[in-house]
C-alpha cells in the first residue's frame, strides 16, 4: 500500500493544490494545457513513488509493468479522462456539476488502483505501511480539495458565484485549524475543536465571518472528518 497512498497524494496534489485557476482555464482551452497538467502529474507522482519505480507493479500473465511504465499508463489514462470531461462537459458549461465532478475523481481513483501494488517493500499489504503519504491525503482533502467540492455544492444548490480569493483561503484556514485541533496532545482536542468552532460561528452570526453557513457546516464537518482520522493515523 506504499505506492497507492503516494499515488493518491501525487493525484490531489497535481488535481487540487498545484491545479491553479489559471492552468485549469489553460487544459480546458488548449490541448497543449491538457499536455502540461497530465506531465506535471506525472511528474509528481514519480517524484513520490521514486524508490519503486524500477519494481514491477502489475503483473497479469505475460503482461509485467515496471513502476516507470505504470506513471506512464497513468499520465495517459489521466489524460484520456480529462480530455474527455473537457470535450463533453466543460464544452456545455452548465451541464457540469458536482456528479461529473465526482465521477471524474472516483475514475482516477480507480485507475489509481488498478496499477498501484497492495503489498511491496516488505509493506506486507497492511493498510497504512507509513503515515506521512495518509496525513498529507488528509491535509490536501482538507484545504483545496474541499474547498472544489464546496464550490459544486453550493452552486448546485444555492446557484452561489465563484468565491473570490479571500473567501477561498478564509475557508481553507478555518478547516486547517480546526482540522489541527484534533492532533494536539492527550485531551487538548476536546477544548479546543469546540472553542474554536464555537467562535467561527460566533463571527459568522456576527457578519464578521465572510463566509456562508453552508460553507461553515459543509468545512466543520470536513474538518472534524479528516481531524478524527489523522488523530487516529498520528497517534496508532
Amino acid at each position: 500500500m506504499e505506492i497507492f497512498w503516494r499515488l493518491l497524494l501525487g493525484h490531489l496534489l497535481a488535481d487540487f493544490t498545484f491545479q491553479t485557476n489559471y492552468s485549469s482555464r489553460w487544459k480546458r482551452a488548449s490541448l497543449w494545457g491538457m499536455l502540461a497538467h497530465c506531465a506535471i502529474h506525472s511528474a509528481i507522482s514519480a517524484v513520490l513513488t521514486w524508490p519503486y519505480l524500477g519494481e514491477c507493479w502489475v503483473s497479469m500473465g505475460v503482461l509485467h509493468l515496471q513502476g516507470w511504465m505504470c506513471i506512464l499508463v497513468l499520465g495517459a489514462a489521466h489524460f484520456l479522462e480529462d480530455q474527455w470531461r473537457v470535450m463533453n462537459v466543460f464544452k456545455h458549461q452548465a451541464s457540469d456539476n458536482t456528479v461529473h465532478f465526482l465521477w471524474d475523481q472516483v475514475v482516477h481513483l480507480a485507475l489509481l488502483f488498478a496499477v498501484a501494488p497492495l503489498g511491496l517493500s516488505g509493506g506486507g499489504g497492511v493498510l497504512i505501511p507509513e503515515r506521512w503519504p495518509v496525513l498529507a491525503c488528509l491535509a490536501v482533502l482538507l484545504t483545496h480539495a474541499a474547498s472544489v467540492t464546496e464550490y459544486f455544492l453550493e452552486r448546485d444548490l444555492f446557484a452561489s458565484a465563484t468565491p473570490d480569493f479571500d473567501e477561498k483561503y478564509l475557508g481553507m484556514m478555518e478547516r486547517l485549524v480546526l482540522g489541527l485541533c484534533f492532533l494536539l496532545p492527550q485531551n487538548g482536542w476536546l477544548l479546543a475543536a469546540p472553542l474554536w468552532l464555537a467562535a467561527m460561528c460566533a463571527l459568522r452570526a456576527r457578519r464578521l465571518l465572510d463566509l456562508s453557513w453552508f460553507s461553515l457546516a459543509f468545512g466543520s464537518a470536513a474538518s472534524i472528518s479528516c481531524g478524527l482520522l489523522a488523530r487516529l493515523i498520528y497517534y496508532s
